[in-house]
């Protein structure tokens, strides 16, 4: 046995027939993921906030390999977040060959708005300071989020762009000097997003929206939000939409049947958007309610992907 520490190539190949034996051909580009289980971007008094980070993996992979990062806010109605459920989901988009880092967000329970939208916002900190670490493109850092997510992922797209200090706090982060780390990003992907606190009832739903026990009333200060239209106006990405506003490019997927966060809430907000000069994209999935596999298909993570690389930094 000639055994020496090997590089891969230089390594000399088995080449002998084996009768009956089937010979795969591979070319060493073939993504498999590697997963770095709760890494923790920020603090809070005693809490600690983690991601959870997929990182494509090849066989040709370098030092210098990168992908674009899509940092995404998964849903938990702003409560507590089970942090590991998408792990496997969003493992599809990192086969694809995209960086994935899962974002863990203070729930309702321990802090009110804006507190989401700053740890959304540190997190992108955090995967631009180390893309290096994690095979990641820090400049093409995307933004994307299931259900309160998407909001949440708007929102900190929204602060960013407005230069908002108060849905920023850069005394939380991990990452030495963050205040000088950007959060800027090339886009957002906003999966059945609770966008919108300011429609009136009367459309279908099986969840109240405005009740102090609601998930948007606890999430704004557990108040009863029929009294407050500042706070409901607060929480609506659709406000802080102008002219000037320099967001970037928005993709929107909602369920034509989602019994939790009616579609009308992304009709609406595609719109605005469209009325207001920004780059919006709306794909209506008929039949799908709030979440599902009809959202994690081929074809549907094919969408996600590609209007990332196609807003990727050349």
């Amino acid at each position: 046995m000639d055994i020496k520490p090997w590089e891969y190539a230089d390594f000399p190949a088995f080449n002998e027939p084996v009768p009956g034996a089937t010979r795969v051909p591979t070319t060493g580009d073939e993504i498999g993921v590697t997963y770095h289980p709760d890494v923790p971007y920020a603090t809070a008094g005693t809490t600690t906030l983690h991601l959870q980070i997929l990182v494509p993996q090849t066989r040709n992979q370098t030092d210098a390999t990168t992908y674009p990062c899509m940092v995404h806010v998964q849903g938990s109605a702003w409560m507590k977040q089970d942090r590991t459920a998408l792990v496997p989901t969003l493992s599809r988009i990192a086969e694809r060959g995209f960086v994935v880092a899962i974002v863990e967000y203070r729930h309702s329970g321990i802090a009110s708005f804006p507190a989401q939208i700053q740890d959304a916002r540190n997190a992108v900190r955090f995967m631009r300071a180390n893309a290096a670490q994690y095979h990641a493109d820090a400049d093409n850092l995307f933004l994307s989020g299931c259900s309160s997510g998407g909001q949440v992922a708007l929102l900190a797209a929204v602060a960013h762009a407005a230069d908002r200090t108060d849905m920023d706090d850069t005394s939380l982060s991990l990452v030495p000097n963050a205040a000088d780390v950007s959060d800027a990003t090339r886009g957002v992907i906003d999966y059945f997003g609770a966008v919108n606190g300011q429609m009136d009832d009367g459309f279908p739903s099986t969840v109240d929206h405005h009740l102090a026990t609601s998930p948007e009333g606890m999430m704004m200060g557990h108040v009863d939000l029929r009294d407050r239209p500042d706070l409901r106006a607060a929480m609506t990405v659709e406000s802080y939409l102008t002219p000037e506003l320099a967001l970037p490019p928005v993709l929107i997927l909602h369920g034509t049947k989602d019994r939790l966060v009616n579609a009308r809430q992304s009709a609406s907000l595609y719109r605005r958007l469209r009325d207001v000069g920004k780059s919006a994209e709306l794909y209506l999935l008929e039949g799908a309610d709030h979440g599902g596999a009809e959202f994690w298909t081929d074809g549907m993570c094919r969408v996600a992907t590609d209007f990332m690389r196609s807003n990727c930094a050349r």
